[in-house]
């Protein structure tokens, strides 16, 4: 018999439990159903998870991780701040797009002050990461000199909008070249614009 180890186990939980609150929302899914799709007993489930509740913010915790290690990969080795921006943005808003069945299903049902401790521990990392991309840009030169903080507040905002729509407007979605040409180059027209514009 092929023994699994905890941390396997914990992962095929992990995504079996992704995969059934995306398909069937957080209400419309059960403990029984997540054992069902991870191939243990519900007995086994339980010894890992003492509900649907822990299990959920678990499941959150791995993806912000997940979502941050991906946009750190993607950004690793390029050194232009400006393309570390663009980088950023096309990342973060694909991650949105594949797990937007998840983004609907929890904010819908639980509203977006679910897992709130989680998504502040998340944003303060995104923001400290954002926050060097454009302290980096400034000192080399790339952006002009403003203010670091209130830049990555406007950036990390405009993404928010972002998930926003999805779960409200998905309709009416931006497109990461124009969030990140508006985001650099501004909207009024000046001689020696960065970017694409």
């Amino acid at each position: 018999m092929n023994r699994r180890s905890a941390e396997e186990t914990r992962r095929i939980i992990a995504d079996a439990a992704l995969k059934m609150f995306s398909m069937s929302g957080y209400e419309g899914t059960n403990m029984r159903m997540i054992a069902n799709e991870a191939g243990i007993s519900v007995g086994a489930l339980y010894l890992y998870h003492k509900s649907k509740e822990e299990l959920c913010f678990t499941l959150l915790k791995r993806l912000f991780n997940d979502f941050f290690e991906e946009i750190k990969n993607k950004i690793d080795g390029i050194d232009d701040p400006a393309e570390q921006v663009r980088a950023y943005v096309e990342t973060y808003m694909a991650l949105s797009k594949k797990h937007r069945q998840l983004i609907l299903a929890f904010n819908k049902e639980k509203g977006f002050t679910f897992g709130v401790e989680s998504k502040r521990e998340f944003f303060l990392e995104l923001r400290l990461f954002v926050g060097k991309i454009i302290k980096s840009g400034i000192e080399k030169g790339v952006f002009y000199p403003s203010d670091e903080k209130e830049a990555t507040k406007v950036l990390i905002s405009m993404l928010r909008g972002y998930v926003l729509s999805i779960v409200i407007d998905p309709e009416n979605l931006f497109t990461s070249e124009a969030c990140t040409d508006i985001f650099l180059n501004g909207l009024i027209k000046r001689r020696g614009s960065y970017g694409k514009g």
